[in-house]
């Protein structure tokens, strides 16, 4: 696809890919592979490789290029491919963001760096995606989450990088709607918002945000993307519904156990979720229980 296909194809959901590990911890290609396979049979419009859900910190750089690349032979047009790129410097980032476009990503997810956090100010966050885009060939994403990285890139610096030709959106992932109002009512007509709590979703939509990039995504696929198929043929009611059943996927399951118990859904829906890498400990089995218990609740609504 060509970039401005790309750009247009950023909306609807994408799920936040798990990286399964065995008990060695060591990547298990098979599971992914598996569950990418899966998704074929879904509407959703893309996946995330090496986000927050892929455990991206605890990836080398060999196993977020790995992971692309048995993506990129499963994903096809028009579903996008999208990669997350970011590291702390601007060089090690733009370094790694050519070789996943190499590999085939449409385009990069850049996360805010957060190591030097006094120093995060909106003129360094600004200089640092500016020249990652204007070093790419791909659309590159703002990827804000400031509860992980302790780093908050104002709605006004969003606004400024908008306006880059090769900047297309952004992720945010903070859960603050009056904050992606906000980026929304700044930004440059058609820059693409994509809310990353499923607690918003739908009035993310109702504000102008073109989808999400959802966790629960990966084991709930049929139930995120009915809720955006609801809001867009105007059936509010069956779109509150979907998106009152998704809450407590986040407020019961991603909130409280994080990774570990978005991993445990996606054992008991029948995926791969495989361990978490160390230290992130995997659930226990009572709380894996909870976790079952919740799923249940939701089992017309998941089946979607």
């Amino acid at each position: 696809m060509t970039r401005e296909q790309i750009i247009r194809r950023l909306h609807g959901i994408f799920a936040a890919l798990v990286t399964p590990f065995n008990r060695r911890g060591e990547l298990d290609e098979r599971g992914f592979v598996a569950n990418l396979r899966a998704y074929q049979a879904t509407s959703l419009s893309g996946v995330v490789v090496a986000g927050s859900t892929g455990e991206a910190p605890y990836l080398t750089e060999g196993e977020r290029l790995r992971c692309l690349t048995l993506a990129r032979r499963e994903i096809r047009p028009p579903a996008l491919l999208l990669a997350g790129t970011g590291m702390e410097s601007t060089r090690a980032t733009i370094r790694l963001s050519r070789e996943a476009i190499r590999r085939g990503a449409d385009a990069v997810l850049v996360v805010t760096p957060g190591y030097y956090k006094p120093r995060m100010n909106s003129a360094a966050l600004v200089e640092h995606y500016r020249a990652i885009a204007d070093a790419l060939r791909r659309p590159v994403l703002i990827y804000s989450i400031p509860q992980f990285t302790g780093v908050t890139i104002s709605a006004d610096a969003i606004a400024m990088l908008s306006r880059h030709p090769n900047i297309a959106g952004l992720k945010e992932s903070s859960g603050d709607l009056r904050f992606v109002r906000e980026v929304i009512r700044k930004s440059k007509p058609g820059f693409r918002v994509l809310v990353g709590s499923a607690l918003i979703v739908l009035e993310g939509l109702k504000a102008g945000a073109a989808g999400a990039v959802l966790g629960p995504a990966g084991y709930a696929a049929g139930l995120c993307t009915a809720l955006v198929e609801a809001f867009t043929a105007q059936d509010r009611k069956r779109a509150a519904q979907l998106q009152a059943a998704l809450a407590p996927l986040v407020t019961q399951i991603a909130a409280p156990f994080g990774v570990a118990g978005i991993k445990a859904a996606m054992e008991l829906r029948g995926y791969c979720g495989g361990e978490p890498r160390r230290p992130l400990l995997p659930v226990t089995a009572k709380e894996r229980e909870q976790i079952a218990a919740v799923l249940g609740k939701a089992q017309s609504a998941l089946d979607s």
